[in-house]
């Protein structure tokens, strides 16, 4: 089989029945302890917009964005969904991944089965993006009550077509968080990504403040990061009910991480896992 049969045919590997049976064995692990695996995702939105929205917006009476003042809480809604698919999925696909190929030994009991090294990447991928959706989804649930209570003014008529980008999104930061797992020495070494690289990625997206600037290399980091894209995206529909060019440069992006990181995700984790180059 050529190269490029065989990498179209780990692109492909998604749809069959493999991978969503790994993903239904990540899904009936996690429904065991569902009651206290929901408990984080509920409470940190409610603590992040109560402590920044109300005591740092209490702060900033009005808050400048894109020439119209509003509350930082509505800037802050929008950025937290963003930011809560992007290190759900991240940190699920870098540190709950290794910990079931390096301890857990759980690759190791698929792999002896019907199930292929892309399954199980794409299983893992699959996952890390439906619990990144799903926690999300738990963060608009939020936001929606505090617009019920008159805390929050957002526009919810093109919110649900946030959704399905977020999924893409989540599955596009696994696979950067599965390239990292491929590739540290051992679990000590995690902390060196996501701190040196993940943390002021999420911080630095326009997701807690705006980020603007006239220089090269500001505007090159706002073009290419994709973020930034999703949170300043969702906050135009969330917001002002616009549909912006944003919304379509995060797709843009999300697609390309994907096809690029996935095969070099199935390369490192064949020598890692396989002892193959």
């Amino acid at each position: 089989m050529s190269r490029r049969h065989l990498t179209l045919s780990r692109y492909l590997a998604v749809f069959q029945w493999q991978s969503r049976a790994v993903l239904g064995r990540h899904l009936s692990v996690y429904l065991r302890n569902w009651h206290t695996a929901a408990l984080p995702p509920l409470l940190e939105p409610i603590i992040l917009l109560l402590a920044f929205g109300f005591g740092l917006g209490a702060f900033i009476p009005n808050f400048a964005w894109r020439g119209q003042s509003i509350s930082y809480l509505a800037y802050l809604a929008p950025g937290m969904l963003a930011y809560t698919a992007f290190m759900t999925a991240f940190f699920q696909a870098l540190f709950a991944a290794y910990i079931r190929m390096h301890y857990q030994k759980t690759w190791e009991g698929q792999l002896i089965t019907q199930v292929r090294l892309e399954h199980v990447v794409w299983g893992e991928l699959l996952w890390a993006a439906t619990l990144g959706t799903a926690y999300a989804l738990i963060v608009t649930l939020v936001l929606a009550g505090f617009t019920l209570v008159g805390w929050l003014d957002l526009n919810w008529t093109g919110a649900l077509l946030a959704l399905p980008l977020l999924f893409l999104a989540s599955l596009a930061f696994a696979t950067l968080g599965l390239l990292f797992t491929a590739i540290v020495p051992s679990i000590d070494h995690m902390n060196i990504p996501f701190f040196l690289v993940i943390m002021p990625l999420g911080f630095a997206s326009s997701t807690y403040f705006p980020m603007e600037g006239d220089s090269p290399w500001t505007l090159a980091w706002l073009t290419l990061n994709p973020l930034h894209h999703l949170a300043e995206g969702t906050r135009l529909v969330l917001v002002n009910g616009e549909i912006s060019i944003h919304l379509a440069a995060a797709f843009g992006l999300f697609v390309l991480m994907i096809l690029i990181l996935v095969p070099i995700d199935y390369r490192l984790l064949r020598r890692r896992v396989l002892g193959e180059g």
